[in-house]
């Protein structure tokens, strides 16, 4: 699988103390992504599943975490190691969210009906479709544009969720080594 970083604690992307996980590849290039730099997966290193259920499983022993967010460049363009990696997760939290610029209609052209229940079993929550810069307005938390959707495949997280995005949009800036990274859903002047 391709990674390109993985973070703990992140508070601005889901409700919590989360990990986030950026995976690389995405060829949606969507005009003005806050990733562009994950696009590629030329030139960056390969993980296997297992390695990255090693990190995430290392951090859980020392951290608390309320949830994961994965998102990238476009997890679902790796599916089947995505489905793979959220199975050696299985049981560290219910809380998993899942950003993708697929729309849940489009799903079933990289994954199979099996695989999407799969997926939906192991998922709380999906942000999907494809970022719109002329859409991205700051009533959006949690989404960078107005046509995405939050889906809810465990119902039981949707009031964390709406208190959470109740908070309206927020910025969290980290070190990562030498450089400095700003997450959460920017505003598009920003």
């Amino acid at each position: 699988m391709y990674l390109d970083r993985m973070i703990f604690p992140i508070e601005t992307l889901g409700p919590g103390q989360r990990l986030v996980i950026w995976t690389a590849g995405c060829t949606k290039h969507c005009k003005g992504c806050a990733n562009p730099e994950l696009w590629e997966t030329r030139g960056r290193r390969q993980r296997s599943t297992g390695e990255i259920a090693g990190m995430i499983r290392r951090i859980a022993a020392e951290h608390h975490i309320d949830g994961i967010t994965i998102s990238g460049g476009d997890p679902l363009e790796q599916a089947h190691e995505l489905l793979e990696l959220l199975d050696e997760i299985a049981g560290i939290t219910e809380d998993i969210l899942v950003y993708t610029g697929f729309t849940y209609d489009e799903l079933d052209s990289v994954l199979t009906v099996e695989e999407l229940a799969h997926l939906r079993s192991r998922v709380g929550v999906l942000i999907d479709g494809r970022y719109v810069e002329d859409l991205n307005t700051p009533d959006t938390a949690l989404r960078g544009s107005s046509n995405q959707d939050i889906i809810f495949f465990k119902d039981e997280l949707r009031e964390r969720y709406e208190q959470h995005m109740a908070q309206g949009r927020r910025i969290q800036n980290v070190y990562m080594g030498s450089r400095l990274i700003s997450v959460g859903i920017h505003d598009r002047e920003q």
